[in-house]
């Protein structure tokens, strides 16, 4: 018996896809049974296995989160976290990031504590940021107490995996969320690391100036970064078009004028150079080129930190309103220096005085009246005319204010918060952890860097057996538990040795 044609293309059509299902199922991973707890939490909306080469597995979870914790008709949005795993018996380090977590999912990434401890860890992407933005943005859910629950939401489904002790841990904004998870969550975690954690007073901390002008470095090396600002605004005419260039090619679009921007980036480059450790030797000297100066001049203070719409804009909301930040000591710039200027013609009333103005304007209401008569010799002519009165002046050397920037009082308002949300600076939340850190029994740990301007707003050292406080001798903002001289070191991982076995 013959086969019909037309059924032999739909045998071999099945077989094939048949053979392509087999397949499909033979290498689709084996979800590890990790993976099957983590898919069954209460509000995992995606379970994604990731790559890992210190972990035996890592997964990005997305957890559904109330915008307004409590009034559901506020919404929801997704929260990225990562789970990095060691084993059911380990403790676990939860990272209470203060920004996005992006580097969180390079293969090769570890945190400190976890690798000291041979921890699981866990990271928590910090509301507002990365991939875990509400849609629309509502500004006034951008706070504490509720970045607060969402980590202690997430620390009691995930509790119910990792039975083991928990430590908590930030660098820098994410060391101010570690303490103030530990103030309105105490029993969370067993144990707090703080890195570099400040805790401002208000929106225009004075203490950060203060320090970098009388404490920070050596007084020689104080002298030695005050100079290079002075030299910056001394060569401020010669440097000026450099810096426009520069913001320029870059796209950098800001809120106040460029020249302004020139001048805080002069007072950011003292906070900036000792909050990295920057070498001072990597100073230029005084009489080096203008391209060299400028070189390193916004190598150490880029302008691009004072452009608003940038990633980080939530931070500065927080800042604005809770978190507290520094300000600019404007006073030590208030020198003149000579500069050659061209003035134009002045009259009575000085530049465009009430007499100039209206020369100014009858000459242009008559040029109005004379158009559809004038022909392109007559309008060329008057052109001339208007371009040669424009023109008049001389050029002038005189004193002018180093600085053009009458005051930086307040340019975190200005600069970096949106034209519609300027909240006021709410003291309730730096008062309610500093009441906590006086009178808690619970297990802390700060580490400081000596030389970071930061280290100006640092947690008081209580002085309590139940609170560990290390500073790096001439440390940055990059101290960490690595960077401790080795007797430091060596005393604390003894500790959280003995913290984690008691």
């Amino acid at each position: 018996m013959k086969l019909n044609r037309t059924l032999v293309p739909l045998v071999f059509l099945a077989l094939c896809l048949s053979s392509v299902h087999v397949f499909s199922q033979l290498s689709r991973p084996v979800r590890t049974g990790l993976e099957t707890q983590l898919s069954a939490l209460p509000e995992v909306t995606e379970v994604m296995r990731l790559e890992s080469a210190h972990f035996e597995e890592k997964y990005k979870v997305c957890v559904r989160q109330r915008v307004n914790h409590q009034n559901i008709t506020y919404g929801f949005f997704e929260q990225r976290v990562f789970v990095m795993h060691k084993g059911y018996d380990r403790p676990t380090v939860l990272v209470t990031e203060g920004y996005g977590a992006d580097y969180a999912a390079h293969p090769r990434y570890r945190e400190e504590l976890s690798g000291l401890l041979d921890a699981n860890l866990i990271v928590v992407e910090h509301r507002y940021f990365g991939e875990s933005i509400p849609s629309p943005r509502r500004w006034e859910w951008l706070n504490g107490p509720a970045a607060m629950e969402d980590l202690h939401l997430i620390r009691e489904r995930l509790g119910t995996i990792y039975t083991g002790k928990w430590i908590a841990t930030g660098i820098s904004k994410g060391g101010q969320t570690a303490i103030m998870y530990r103030t309105f969550y105490p029993d969370d975690v067993d144990i707090t690391v703080c890195y570099v954690a400040p805790l401002c007073l208000s929106a225009r901390d004075k203490r950060h100036a203060q320090f970098i002008a009388n404490k920070v470095g050596t007084p020689d090396l104080r002298k030695k970064v005050f100079d290079f600002q002075k030299e910056v605004l001394n060569r401020r005419d010669s440097l000026m078009p450099l810096f426009v260039s520069f913001c320029d090619s870059a796209g950098l679009a800001f809120t106040r004028p460029v020249s302004e921007i020139f001048d805080y980036c002069v007072l950011e480059y003292s906070f900036a150079f000792w909050q990295w450790g920057t070498d001072p030797q990597s100073i230029p000297d005084l009489k080096a080129d203008d391209r060299q100066i400028f070189t390193h001049f916004v190598q150490i203070a880029t302008p691009d930190y004072f452009v608003r719409d940038t990633p980080t804009m939530p931070f500065f909301i927080q800042a604005a309103k809770e978190l507290g930040y520094y300000t600019y000591d404007t006073s030590r710039f208030k020198f003149k220096v000579s500069r050659t200027r061209f003035v134009p013609e002045k009259e009575k009333k000085g530049l465009f005085g009430k007499k100039k103005k209206k020369q100014a304007e009858a000459a242009a209401e008559a040029a109005a009246t004379a158009v559809d008569a004038a022909t392109a010799e007559d309008l060329a002519a008057t052109a001339e005319v208007a371009v040669e009165e424009v023109a008049k002046g001389e050029w002038v050397t005189k004193k002018y204010p180093a600085m053009e920037l009458r005051s930086s009082n307040q340019y975190l308002k200005e600069l970096f918060l949106p034209d519609f949300y300027k909240p006021p600076f709410r003291r309730s939340l730096s008062k309610l952890q500093r009441n906590f850190l006086k009178q808690t029994e619970a297990r802390m740990v700060f580490i400081y860097g000596e030389w970071d301007p930061w280290t100006a707003a640092a947690v008081p050292n209580p002085e309590k057996p139940n609170i560990l406080y290390y500073v790096q001798p001439r440390g940055s903002h990059r101290a960490r538990i690595s960077t401790l001289p080795e007797p430091m070191r060596e005393s604390l991982v003894e500790q959280l040795q003995h913290w984690l076995n008691n």
